[in-house]
């Protein structure tokens, strides 16, 4: 009768059992009765480490997930790593959609804004006169912090020829921090998301830590070898010799490259460019903007040193290597191998200069070459011509690209090419020159 009161009003009436069974069932429940309780005050003190898991209420395996939610974790995993593959820059992408907007008609910070909002980025870029040419360019939100602080890599950059394209790169540079710490969640703050001094200089107590702001290259690559950077099963040494700065002067190369064919070359020209560099977590590192005349004051005791010793490299590049003023061309050197007195500066693909300085120039009026003729005109079919119509298929007996077609599957020896035949007694070669010429 107690057995019939404990049980669960919607199962049925047991029949009556003997003496034996009924006291082996009052044993087995209790047994069940306390490995209820004791599965319940488990489940209760792990509660917090199932939620921290991702597991979803009652149904978990060993890792904390059930099979519909592992299923969708392996799927998401997947995607994930794909996107990673595709996408250069999917590191650099925070969960924010940040832009920044800069000016084209300004400089030194000024103007440049961040956003997420799509609104008050049209609002902002859509507008009159020299204030509408904007660029927005998709912001850095996973930068490498060092400190708390962001930084950027200010690198020289000299051009004294464009053809054949002769970039001269100073070995030595300097990293400009933020003043404020960084934070992607406070757009606002223009101090912690500017790395400009002329931007920083106006934050309060910016003059006590003004030598703080910046470091030398030296000290920079001296914080990369303390990283202890791992590639391909290998401790990278100096991760600033051998990753980030061979990066720099591809991308400096490359980009110059890019814009040669636009510059109209003058005699006895140069230009000194500011190329702004940023590097990631994984050490891979972008170029942020080109600037045509960098800075060249003494703001901190960082530029001090940088600035004067590039200048006297610069003049010794100019003046006693490439000989401005003194002779109206460049001189032709064997670049790749010349010991030349240039500082701090080296120059960029010294082979591929060498050795398009052997290229004949261009004749002025190749500009202007053009193909002279008459044009075909089609005359209408005569009666009976195109039985089958215009648009009909022509005949393979008389179709250009069947010949071809068939010229081309058909067995050719070594010696002859197609739609060639030698001439009989001599060489196919009038001109009495070498038959195998350059491509």
């Amino acid at each position: 009768q107690q057995q019939k009161q404990h049980q669960p009003p919607q199962q049925p009436p047991q029949p009556p059992q003997p003496a034996a069974a009924a006291a082996a069932a009052a044993a087995a429940a209790e047994e069940a009765a306390a490995e209820e309780a004791t599965g319940a005050s488990d489940d209760g003190e792990d509660g917090a480490d199932d939620a921290d898991s991702g597991g979803g209420g009652g149904c978990g395996t060993e890792e904390g997930r059930c099979p519909e939610d592992e299923a969708l974790f392996s799927a998401a995993s997947e995607v994930l790593q794909r996107l990673r593959e595709q996408n250069p820059q999917f590191e650099l992408d925070g969960f924010q959609n940040i832009w920044v907007l800069k000016p084209a008609g300004k400089s030194r910070g000024r103007g440049i804004q961040l956003s997420a909002r799509l609104e008050k980025i049209l609002d902002v870029g859509v507008g009159r006169g020299a204030e509408a040419r904007w660029i927005a360019q998709k912001y850095i939100e996973h930068p490498m912090i060092i400190n708390s602080k962001k930084f950027d890599i200010r690198q020289w950059v000299v051009v004294t020829r464009w053809n054949p394209l002769s970039v001269w790169f100073y070995l030595d540079c300097y990293i400009r921090f933020s003043f404020a710490d960084y934070d992607p969640s406070k757009l606002k703050n223009r101090y912690a998301h500017l790395t400009n001094n002329s931007v920083a200089k106006h934050a309060e107590g910016f003059d006590d830590v003004v030598d703080e702001t910046m470091w030398h290259s030296d000290e920079f690559s001296e914080h990369l070898a303390g990283l202890g950077t791992v590639r391909g099963g290998r401790q990278i040494e100096d991760p600033w010799l051998e990753i980030v700065q061979p990066a720099m002067k591809r991308i400096v190369y490359q980009s110059l490259e890019c814009a040669q064919d636009n510059i109209q070359p003058r005699t006895n020209s140069f230009e000194l460019f500011g190329y702004d560099f940023m590097v990631a977590e994984d050490l891979s590192v972008w170029l942020i903007e080109i600037n045509s005349s960098p800075d060249m004051s003494y703001s901190t005791s960082t530029t001090r040193g940088l600035v004067k010793s590039m200048l006297e490299d610069l003049v010794a590049v100019v003046v006693d290597v490439e000989k401005f003023g003194s002779r109206p061309d460049r001189p032709r050197r064997k670049w790749d191998k010349a010991r030349l007195e240039t500082g701090r500066y080296e120059l960029l693909e010294p082979l591929r200069r060498r050795r398009e300085e052997k290229f004949p120039k261009i004749k002025k009026d190749a500009a202007s070459l053009a193909v002279q003729g008459t044009g075909l005109k089609l005359r209408k079919p005569k009666k009976g011509e195109c039985p089958r119509g215009m648009e009909a298929e022509d005949d393979p007996r008389f179709s250009a690209l069947a010949v071809l077609a068939e010229t081309a599957d058909a067995p050719q020896t070594c010696d002859e090419a197609p739609g060639e035949e030698e001439e009989p007694g001599g060489d196919s070669d009038d001109g009495g020159g070498s038959s195998d010429g350059d491509a």
